[in-house]
């Protein structure tokens, strides 16, 4: 499948985007109705239509960041063994001038599709640390024997340390995401300590873990986010196929 021509799908409904969403609803195994799967797309990175984001739908296509992805996702497929899912690529939402944009790029893995969120500018590489990160992502849903509902904080802390950790085995760390260079490793072990090594059984239907793993209401920012990569980072013989199904208890400090 790999990537879906939603540039041409925001040819005609660049600013109508909930029509848009009837394309994706057949994606969807649930009860979610277009307006739902736009909004839960906004939150993750999605455009809104304005002239901000007009202009950064038109410098994706005049710098053929459709192409660019297809031909990524033909080499990560290949290496990877990984499945062959279909990629939705989208201008990522506008920053205003309180809400300054760190990255240049977002992403959303399913087990069967993924979706990419691009700002203006965005660099080759760029495009392919986000698709490493996401496909990643994809790979490992795909191994693991475990219904999402049945997740724990512990399992998703540690799906975004080894996609990111998988990042940087490709492309160094210059293309890591911020967020792993947010803590030094003694204020990490605090905060496992502190936070986490009691709460990360927790479900994934559990409010408290979204507020953990992005680290709001006054715990650290993406504390679980930034964890997760601490625990996985010094596994250096795990190779990355490897890295699609081992169990995240493998990664759990080892007690004293």
């Amino acid at each position: 499948m790999g990537v879906m021509l939603t540039d041409e799908w925001m040819k005609k409904d660049f600013n109508r985007p909930i029509k848009m969403m009837e394309r994706l609803k057949s994606t969807f195994n649930n009860n979610l109705d277009v307006e739902m799967i736009y909004h839960y797309l906004l939150k993750h990175g999605m455009y809104s239509p304005n002239k901000k984001t007009k202009l950064t739908w038109e410098h994706l296509k005049e710098n053929n960041a459709w192409e660019k992805t297809q031909s990524l996702f033909t080499s990560y497929n290949k290496l990877w063994g990984g499945p062959d899912v279909p990629i939705y690529i989208f201008p990522l939402m506008s920053s205003g001038m309180w809400n300054k944009k760190v990255e240049m790029k977002s992403g959303l893995a399913f087990k069967d599709k993924l979706f990419l969120f691009y700002d203006k500018g965005i660099a080759e590489k760029e495009m392919e640390a986000v698709l490493i990160h996401e496909y990643h992502h994809v790979c490992r849903l795909h191994h693991l024997k475990k219904d999402q509902k049945e997740f724990t904080l512990l399992d998703t802390m540690i799906m975004e340390g080894l996609a990111e950790r998988t990042v940087g085995k490709y492309l160094g760390t210059k293309y890591l995401a911020k967020w792993t260079k947010l803590y030094q490793e003694d204020k990490l072990r605090e905060f496992w300590s502190k936070y986490l090594q009691e709460k990360h059984t927790i479900k994934r239907t559990d409010p408290l873990h979204d507020v953990l793993l992005l680290g709001m209401k006054g715990y650290p920012n993406m504390l679980g986010y930034c964890s997760g990569y601490y625990l996985v980072r010094k596994s250096e013989k795990l190779s990355v196929k490897k890295s699609f199904s081992i169990q995240s208890e493998e990664f759990l400090p080892k007690k004293n």
